[in-house]
Order: C-alpha cells, then sequence, then structure tokens
C-alpha cells in the first residue's frame, strides 16, 4: 500500500510497513560495495608471505614457467639452430621473461599489478619457425621487436576496445584456452606426445599420481600444506618417472653439453622485416591482446569475491608490459613471450595470489639466465609430469571460463555467440583441418583458443547490429511499478548481455522512484522512463511534468513516512540516491528528470 495525501499516520500503518521493508531491502541490495576477499584465498594480492612460502611458492611459478623453454627449443630443434645458438636463444627468452614477470608483478605504471608470470608463448611457434627459416635468428628478433612495438601501440586503446571484448567474448577465450591446453596436456598425461598411438602405462601413472597429489592436497589438506600441492604433485610425479624409466631422449647429453654458469649470449635483431610474415605478426598482437584480458580478468576474479566488470586500466598496463618483455626479446634475439595461463591455474591450486611472489619468481627466472644447465635441467622435466599439471591448470580454466559466460544475462544472441564459437573451437581440436588453410592465417586455426576468441569477437561485432542502446516506455498512474520496471529491464537486459546483479540491482530502485512520483502527486501526467546501456553503466532515466526533487542533505527521520505526501517524497529521494551509484535530479528537454547510474 502507498500512504494515501492527507490520511492520518493511524490510517495507514500496513502502508508504512510495506515501504520500511522496501526501503531496508534496498539499503542492504546496493551493489556499491568493496571488494571483498574470496574466503578461499590463503595470500590475498597485498598480503606478506612467509619467507619459507614464499621461496616455495615463487619456485613453483618459477620452475612451471621455465618448462615452457621447450618451445623455443622446438623451433630451434626445427631449423636445425647449432647448439650455441639455440643457447643464446634459451638464455636471452628467460632473461627476458624474467624482467617482464617482475615489471607485471610490481606496483608502477607498468604492469598488471596481479601474479601474472611471462612465460615462452606456444602460440608465436609457426611466426618463429618461419622466420629463422626466412633469415634465422636475426629475423626472428626482427619480427618479436615488431610484435612488441605494435604492443606497446595497442595498450593505449584497450580501454576503447572494452566494447568489443565483453565478458562473454573473454569467458569463450577462457574456455577455449582450457580446451586447447586440453590436447598437449592429454599427449604428454598418456605418452602419446612423441607421435605413438598406443597409451604408455608407465606414462599414465606418473600423470595420474601427479594430479591425484596436485588435486588431494589442494581438497584436503590444511592451508598450510596447501600451497605446496603442486611442488610436491610434481616432485612426486618426477621421482616416480625417474623409477620408472621415463626421460627425454637425448637429454643427458644436452645437460652435459651445458655450462654450469655463464653470461648470457646476446645478439641484435637484423632490423629487416620480411613483409611475408606481417599478417603472422598482426594476428600475434591481436591473440595477444585476447589473452592477456582472459588471464587478468581470471586472476581478478580470484582476488575479488564480488567482481563485476573487468579492470580495462589494468588490462592495458599488463598489454604494455608484455609489449616492453617483447621489445627486450627483439633487441637480444630471444623468443617472443606472453602470459602464462599455467601459472593462473597454479595460482587457484595454491590459493595464493599475491604480487610478491610473482615478483620473486621473475627474480629466480632472470637468476636462473646465468646458469644455462639449470635452463636445460628444467625443460627435461619428464612430459607425463607436465601433462598432469597442465590437466589441473585445464579443469580450473573450462570452470573459469564458464563462470565468466553464465556472469551475463544470455539473449539468444549471447547463446550463440557462446555456442558457435566453442563449436568452432571445438572442430579445430577434434579436426585435422589446420593443413588445409593458407600459410598466413594457419596462425589463426592453429589453437582451439584463437579460433574460439576470433569467432566470438567477429559474432559480438555482428549480433550488435540492431540493438538499440536505448529504449523505454510511459507509465500512468494505473501502472504498478515494481513488475512493470522489472519486465522492462529484464528484457532490455538480455538483449544488452548485461550483467545479472546490475539489472537485480537496478529493478527495485527505479520501481522505488517511479512510484515515488505517481503516487505523491509529484508527476502531474504519464512518466517516460527510459534506460541506456554503453558497457560501462545502465542509465534510467525517469522524465516527468512537474517538480524537481530535491533531497535531503542529511538523512531524514523515519518519522517522516508519517508525514504528508513531501516528507515522504524527500524520504524516498534520499534512500535513492544512497542507493544508485549516482543519480540526478534536474531537468531535461522542458521536464524533470531524474538519472540513476549504476556501474557495470
Amino acid at each position: 500500500m502507498t500512504p494515501v495525501p492527507g490520511a492520518s499516520p493511524a490510517k495507514r500503518p500496513q502502508g508504512l510497513l510495506n515501504r520500511l521493508r522496501r526501503l531496508v531491502m534496498l539499503e542492504h541490495g546496493t551493489p556499491h560495495r568493496p571488494r571483498r576477499r574470496p574466503p578461499a584465498l590463503v595470500f590475498g594480492l597485498e598480503d606478506k608471505v612467509p619467507a619459507g612460502a614464499l621461496i616455495a611458492l615463487s619456485g613453483q611459478h618459477a620452475m612451471l614457467a621455465l618448462t615452457f623453454l621447450i618451445y623455443p627449443l622446438v623451433a630451434a630443434s626445427q631449423v636445425g639452430l647449432s647448439q650455441p645458438e639455440t643457447n643464446a636463444v634459451l638464455t636471452a627468452c628467460t632473461l627476458c621473461i624474467g624482467i617482464a614477470t617482475m615489471l607485471q608483478c610490481a606496483r608502477s605504471r607498468v604492469g598488471s599489478g596481479y601474479l601474472i608470470v611471462h612465460v615462452p608463448s606456444p602460440g608465436a611457434l609457426p611466426l618463429a619457425i618461419q622466420a629463422l627459416t626466412l633469415g634465422g635468428v636475426g629475423l626472428m628478433a626482427a619480427m618479436t621487436l615488431l610484435v612488441g612495438v605494435s604492443q606497446l601501440f595497442i595498450a593505449r586503446i584497450v580501454r576503447p576496445l572494452r566494447v568489443l571484448l565483453p565478458p562473454e567474448v573473454c569467458g569463450v577465450a577462457v574456455t577455449t584456452l582450457g580446451i586447447s591446453l586440453a590436447e598437449p596436456a592429454l599427449r604428454r598425461a598418456l605418452g602419446l606426445d612423441r607421435g605413438s598411438s598406443v597409451v604408455d602405462d608407465n606414462a599414465l601413472i606418473v600423470s595420474l599420481v601427479t594430479v591425484a597429489l596436485i588435486v588431494g592436497i589442494a581438497i584436503f589438506t590444511p592451508r598450510r600444506i596447501k600451497i605446496f600441492a603442486v611442488l610436491i604433485g610434481a616432485s612426486s610425479g618426477w621421482a616416480l618417472a625417474a623409477w620408472l624409466g621415463i626421460e627425454q631422449p637425448g637429454g643427458a647429453a644436452l645437460l652435459a653439453s651445458a655450462p654450469l654458469v655463464a653470461l648470457p649470449s646476446l645478439h641484435l635483431p637484423a632490423f629487416e622485416i620480411a613483409p611475408s610474415l606481417l599478417p603472422l605478426a598482426a594476428l600475434s598482437v591481436m591473440l595477444n591482446i585476447v589473452d592477456v584480458l582472459s588471464i587478468t580478468v581470471s586472476l581478478e576474479k580470484m582476488n575479488d569475491a564480488e567482481w563485476r566488470r573487468a579492470d580495462m586500466r589494468a588490462a592495458s598496463r599488463a598489454v604494455t608490459t608484455s609489449g616492453i618483455g617483447n621489445v627486450l626479446n627483439g633487441l637480444v634475439s630471444g623468443f617472443q613471450s606472453g602470459l602464462s595461463s599455467s601459472a593462473v591455474g597454479l595460482a587457484f591450486a595454491t590459493g595464493a595470489t599475491a604480487r610478491i611472489i610473482g615478483f620473486v619468481a621473475g627474480a629466480l627466472i632472470f637468476a636462473t639466465a646465468f646458469f644455462p644447465k639449470a635452463i636445460v635441467a628444467l625443460t627435461l622435466i619428464p612430459a607425463p609430469v607436465v601433462g598432469g599439471i597442465l590437466i589441473y591448470t585445464t579443469a580450473y580454466l573450462l570452470v573459469a571460463g564458464m563462470e565468466l559466460i553464465l556472469s551475463r544475462r544470455l539473449s539468444e544472441r549471447r547463446v550463440f555467440l557462446v555456442g558457435l564459437s566453442i563449436l568452432a573451437a571445438l572442430s579445430v581440436a577434434l579436426l585435422p583441418i589446420k593443413g588445409q588453410f593458407p600459410g598466413w592465417i594457419q596462425p589463426l586455426v592453429s589453437t582451439p583458443m584463437s579460433v574460439g576468441a576470433f569467432c566470438a569477437i567477429v559474432l559480438n561485432l555482428i549480433f550488435r547490429i540492431g540493438i538499440s542502446q536505448e529504449s523505454g516506455f510511459t507509465a500512468g498512474l494505473g501502472t504498478d511499478p515494481y513488475p512493470t520496471m522489472r519486465d522492462f529491464l529484464e528484457r532490455q537486459g538480455d538483449l544488452w548481455g548485461a550483467r545479472r546483479d546490475v539489472i537485480a540491482a537496478a529493478i527495485p530502485v527505479g520501481a522505488q522512484a517511479l512510484e515515488l512520483l505517481l503516487e505523491n502527486s509529484i508527476a502531474t501526467g504519464e512518466v517516460e522512463v527510459r534506460a541506456r546501456f554503453d558497457e560501462t553503466h545502465l542509465d534510467v532515466f525517469l522524465l516527468y511534468d512537474g517538480a524537481v526533487l530535491e533531497p535531503p542533505k542529511s538523512r531524514p527521520s523515519p518519522e517522516a513516512l508519517l508525514g504528508d505526501d513531501a516528507e515522504v517524497a524527500a524520504f524516498c529521494a534520499y534512500m535513492i540516491q544512497k542507493l544508485s551509484d549516482h543519480v540526478t535530479f534536474g531537468q531535461s528537454g522542458g521536464r524533470a528528470r531524474i538519472a540513476l547510474r549504476f556501474d557495470h
């Protein structure tokens, strides 16, 4: 019920009770909340980590990152680089990813400020192999330098790109990143990574023990043990592999030939560009942006139980640091680097996302560049052990991506965007179609993640056609405010793909404002309700003929609800002002207006 003008307080107790209940519900349901620490975190973003745990956690991240040196090793062996050239590329790359990781985790004007670890990028293999084939290490370094400079430029415009990369697109990227890791993870876990079609029982046992230990420790042990889950699982798996006789072919000779301590051998790039490689370089830059967004969003969600939207400033800084890392790699003839999704899985497994962990891991990686024998040793971790770690990472990424997708209201357009993109990603994973495409486009179809992310971006652009960013309706005196506002905002929320919690927060506040105008003699006629959405805000406007509301500067006494219409209106206007992220009372086009804003 709503207070009747002129009625005495004794004749409207039920209306008072209903209004008080609604206002209490709104006040406690406001979406404007500070960051809340997830209860599962052992060490949060800004936490201090005890020295023993810090060394163990940082060592795990550094060890996992250095295993990705297998990718420049594969590129070098593919084109027949000499051992000195191969060692020079490996040490230069190690040096640069260590520096980039420290920049990424430090609190500065560059870097995301999250626990992000840089690794040699698997997606850079096609570009690196072709560059090495055409012009050797010098041309590969020049193309890496070009990619880095391009990333520095793109970092300036990442924030405006937000409209092209909403959460469902990033969610598809995270999910398909998990799908991309599934194939190499299972091949290593089953002993199929060397071209064999027969499952290696010993490899399967090692990988199952590794995964079982990581998962078991992560789930069933106290927090002080949980942070060592990956280290214990990997060490136990490595010991079991050694006992079963599983080792990298030629590993002993490779390890023996590497010096224990040596200064990194650095070489300048060729400073010449092969035009035929430019499409590959452009694709590398585009995929890096999607990769950065998916990883930063995953880490934001891990650090904030009330996560609502991507921090595009952090993403822009992450792209900047990625560009700096590749500029350095190019200048010293290293291998193109990117962000490690495996590090995200490791952070989830240990419940530790403190930035200091990443900074120390970067320092350890940097120091490893001066110990070539250690670099080679880490590339010799048994494949089934790496497969077990990647299986855990894959499981996390699949679920994290689906959670990100479902954070939005899914209209028919977004259902097909997600479904078709993931189907396209699966087609690459399940069918041998990569070789049927021209060479310049093959990096785009080389992994499920690249295909899925590209399809999601394109479909997002296509499906935005025909969606008006503003819509509205007119409400008269007989309108029931709550169901009318609810139906309108839910329908538009589906079309716009707005976040569920933002629509849920806007409905009662908008309904309260509409009821205030219609039932307290403030609007002299119909009220026009308009809503507008732009990926960063949801705005709800109420236009009417009548006096402009002026909410009190201090909270009125609850007894105001027993007063006349003016006192009730002042109390409601004050509450509406407190329950929106931003509200203004003014005029527009000769009519009074209430403008409600909800951050998205």
